[in-house]
């Protein structure tokens, strides 16, 4: 019967340091994955916080976007012009800023903290309002065709009237008083643009994001499972201090070594299959700009998620060795 006890107890070990290797990097993926934080670092070193005018530039030349209120140079725009437009507007700190509110708001809507996620264009609208605007549309209009007689007549008439008038590019001792007038125009768009824009709505039906809850969920309780099987190992084979500081101290060093050199060896690996997941699973969850830097965000997923899988995999493995050289000392006693 104790043979029989302790050969249960050898595989429950083995269970032990199989499904605790697996519970530090589940639990870590739910705590790390599915925060901001962990991206934002990353992405910083990346090019993302540079496609933001692109994404914007999207939604603003949709057909779907009301464009009557804008100044009739931005009404026909292309999304290329936009995106040239909203690049000369958007000094890099704000481009961060706005970057950072979309990630923020990504995962809240992930983590069912919102039903969408937006983006606050306040930064944009207060730059379109103020002299930066206007240097970005007049570099807009220098990329234009050239002024005929007939629109430098229409320009200057503008001037006078406060009529609107189409944009072409005009002769450089026009762009004074081409300056007020776009100021003008600039301003009732700016106006008429909303506060934060939608980029991504949840379904009616069928959400997702409830799945993934579901997954997450036995994501945080994946450690009850190697305590389980500890505690059936501890039941079935330690009788004494010595069996109980052996039982549990090579377990646990080996647990820590094999998490420790998961976390040291296996970026690349870990890094390939994270994004094939959000490639084959996560497309749901994210808008379109997401998707472009799959890579990237599954690189930023490897290196949050194994830093401290790397930590706590040497806490165990020193806890462990500490208990298998208290045991040693107490068997030579």
């Amino acid at each position: 019967m104790n043979t029989f006890s302790k050969t249960i107890a050898a595989i429950f070990a083995v269970l032990f340091v199989i499904t605790a290797v697996m519970a530090l990097i589940l639990f870590n993926f739910d705590r790390r994955a599915f925060n901001a934080e962990t991206y934002q670092q990353a992405f910083a070193r990346g090019d993302f916080y540079n496609a933001l005018p692109a994404l914007m530039a999207e939604v603003m030349s949709s057909s779907t976007t009301d464009k009557s209120q804008y100044p009739n140079v931005m009404q026909s725009m292309s999304q290329d012009a936009w995106e040239a437009f909203l690049r000369a507007l958007l000094p890099a700190d704000a481009m961060k800023a706005m970057s950072d509110d979309v990630l923020n708001s990504t995962f809240s809507y992930i983590n069912l903290q919102t039903d969408s996620v937006q983006i606050n264009l306040t930064p944009l609208k207060n730059s379109m309002a103020g002299d930066t605007g206007v240097q970005a549309v007049l570099s807009l209009v220098q990329s234009l065709p050239e002024c005929t007689a007939l629109q430098i007549a229409e320009i200057t008439t503008a001037a006078l009237t406060g009529r609107s008038f189409g944009f072409c590019n005009p002769p450089a001792e026009l762009l004074p008083v081409l300056a007020p007038i776009v100021q003008g125009q600039l301003q009732l768009a700016a106006f008429a643009i909303p506060d934060q824009m939608t980029l991504f709505s949840a379904p009616l039906q069928d959400d997702p994001r409830l799945r993934l809850q579901s997954i997450r969920f036995f994501m945080r309780i994946s450690p009850i499972l190697p305590l389980l099987f500890l505690l059936g190992m501890t039941v079935l084979a330690v009788r004494s201090l010595k069996e109980w500081l052996n039982w549990w101290g090579v377990p646990l060093f080996i647990t820590g070594v094999a998490a420790a050199i998961l976390a040291v060896i296996g970026g690349p690996i870990l890094g390939t299959l994270l994004s094939s997941y959000i490639d084959g699973r996560m497309q749901n969850f994210l808008p379109t700009v997401f998707l472009a830097y799959t890579s990237d965000l599954a690189a930023a997923m490897a290196n949050a998620l194994l830093k401290p899988v790397l930590w706590q995999g040497l806490i165990l493995a020193a806890i462990g060795f500490g208990l298998i050289g208290v045991g040693f000392f107490v068997k030579k006693q």
